[in-house]
């Protein structure tokens, strides 16, 4: 592994059976970001028009995450690690690249039942992204974009340095259905949530 921060928490994305939510693989990020930005939009009454329906909530809200990762093989090269010698990289933009791609053999088979006449096409279903930041931020997720940056490649051309900006947005119950396994994850997120606030609002005392 090319980690350039061996004794930190490492943040990730964690792949997760879609069917039963097990975890299946994993993609840890080299670099831990330094920014995280996160935005909310809240799910309220439309067109509301007595005011205790100002004050009512459709669910919980729709928040995005996004982060520059830093993918660098400088200290990887310095150990001499095979893959890092072999791709620079390149296998870590490959990772991050199949959360956004079907796979060849998708298609594959998407493009046999076509030419066979099938009207049916096999949905092209991908695990499900675990994003992964520390011990109360653990969220089940889908990648809304994903930019790439190559900077410095080696003698083969393959790439150094790159910057990866991704969109994430968190996958809750509303999304999911409260029966989906990864629901489970995105409450047991919430409950975290609802104790650390619970720690700074306190009740109104009158003295």
């Amino acid at each position: 592994m090319l980690s350039s921060q061996p004794n930190y928490v490492k943040a990730g994305i964690v792949l997760l059976d879609p069917q039963s939510g097990e975890p299946v693989n994993a993609i840890p990020l080299l670099i831990n970001p330094s920014t995280l930005s996160t935005q909310f939009e809240v799910k309220s009454q439309a067109g509301s028009q007595t005011r205790t329906e100002q004050m009512r909530l459709n669910g919980p809200p729709t928040e995005s995450i996004s982060f520059e990762a830093i993918l660098d093989a400088t200290d990887a090269l310095e150990r001499g690690d095979e893959d890092a010698v072999t791709y620079g990289i390149g296998h870590y933009i490959a990772a991050l690249r199949s959360l956004i791609s079907p796979t060849k053999r998708q298609l594959l088979q998407n493009d046999a039942r076509a030419r066979e006449g099938k009207l049916t096409i096999i949905p092209m279903v991908q695990p499900l992204p675990l994003f992964s930041w520390g011990a109360y931020r653990r969220v089940p997720v889908k990648v809304k974009s994903l930019a790439l940056t190559e900077e410095f490649f080696s003698a083969r051309l393959n790439p150094l340095s790159a910057k990866a900006n991704l969109s994430l947005q968190v996958l809750t119950v509303d999304d999911l259905g409260f029966k989906h396994p990864a629901s489970s994850l995105f409450l047991h997120y919430l409950t975290g949530l609802e104790t650390q606030a619970g720690r700074v609002i306190k009740p109104v005392t009158n003295s």
